[in-house]
């Protein structure tokens, strides 16, 4: 079992941050659009031919996409069978054109080999047995990422800025598991609902406050660990061979949250619930409304860390009264700022290759289309 980094450890810097500089940075224009059009793109993996695997959450599909013959194939089938999902989520490279994916509902592993479903790995394996069936990344050195989730007690409980999550590192053929560091969770309230025998029969989980963030960490598939760190902002990675690489504080001005801050908070929550139609009679309010940080998060709980091309970490800045459109800081294996990505408002970054980025294109009909970038 590795040491496990504490929160406050890395508070150090490794250099001023003036003396990094950050620029932004341009996309060249889109060698390629695929046709299909999707509702939400989960997630995204580039093969080594440029086929492109992905899934597509809210419909359930699962495609392998050609950009140069426009074509758009299911891959497996639905059901509970072997090489089967109960649905489709998150894709993860395994080294080469492997790859694997979780079937949370039934908490096992699938393998694939390019398009190919090609194994099950079932709930009872190791592997999974250490991780609860959950996997938010996998490496080519055989290795999966997940996180210690712990059991949450019968009843409402609630989770503060002192808890945190531990990030682990799990050997999929032997087993092995190695505690990496801490990340600082969102403050949370849950309500679990188990009868006679202890099973879940329900529950809730929903953030406490405004602007809600926590801590990330992203596995790519060469090995390396990268977090995302809260305060200060700044990537820690630790490379292949063990070795921790601690970042420095990111020359990211923070940004108050003033009147103007909530004004402008307050406008996108009403636009969204709109957007949304009304709450369920019985749902009950978030907990902490009106209870806002002294400074605007760098990214927010639902911020997706992308595994960039050469080796690159792609973070979604958080949306605030100056940064209405889609904004990412890019930040390399040193730990320092590249540089800032604007997009419009409509367009994700929702994966990479190794020298092309994708960007989910949605229109005024919420219909999704894929394009593709060289880096």
């Amino acid at each position: 079992m590795l040491a496990i980094v504490g929160l406050g450890v890395w508070l150090a810097v490794t250099e001023p941050v003036a003396a990094q500089t950050s620029k932004p940075l341009t996309l060249k224009p889109a060698n390629a659009t695929h046709a299909e059009e999707f509702t939400y793109v989960t997630s995204l993996r580039e093969l080594s031919d440029g086929r492109v695997l992905m899934t597509d959450g809210r419909e359930q599909r699962f495609l392998i996409l050609d950009f140069a013959k426009q074509t758009a194939e299911p891959i497996g089938r639905k059901g509970n069978g072997p090489n089967e999902y109960s649905m489709v989520f998150q894709l993860h490279p395994a080294g080469g054109d492997s790859s694997v994916m979780g079937d949370i509902l039934l908490r096992r592993l699938l393998l694939l080999d390019g398009p190919r479903v090609v194994a099950t790995v079932p709930p009872d394996h190791p592997a999974l047995v250490a991780t609860k069936g959950y996997v938010f990344g996998s490496d080519a050195l055989g290795r999966i990422l997940s996180f210690d989730l712990a059991e949450p007690p019968n009843g409402v409980s609630t989770t503060t800025l002192a808890d945190s999550q531990i990030v682990l590192l799990v050997n999929r053929a032997r087993a092995g598991v190695d505690s990496m560091a801490r990340l600082r969770k969102a403050p949370t309230r849950r309500e679990v609902q188990r009868d006679d025998k202890k099973v879940i029969r329900s529950s809730s989980n929903m953030v406490i406050g405004e602007f809600p963030s926590e801590e990330k960490a992203i596995l790519f598939a060469d090995g390396w660990l990268g977090i995302a760190r809260l305060e200060p902002f700044r990537v820690d990675w630790r490379a292949a061979d063990g070795k921790w690489v601690r970042g420095a504080a990111l020359p990211v001005k923070r940004i108050p949250v003033d009147a103007r801050e909530k004004s402008a908070h307050a406008g996108r929550r009403a636009a969204a619930q709109a957007q949304q139609g009304p709450l369920p009679r019985n749902m009950p309010p978030q907990p902490g409304l009106g209870e806002y940080p002294e400074f605007v998060p760098p990214f927010g709980i639902s911020s997706v860390l992308v595994a960039g091309p050469a080796g690159l970490l792609i973070i979604k800045r958080h949306t605030s009264a100056d940064y209405t459109a889609s904004h990412y800081f890019v930040v390399d294996r040193a730990g320092k700022l590249v540089g800032e990505l604007s997009l419009p408002a409509n367009e994700t970054i929702v994966g990479a290759g190794p020298k092309s980025l994708y960007i989910a294109v949605k229109d005024e009909d919420d219909v999704i289309r894929l394009r593709r970038h060289p880096w």
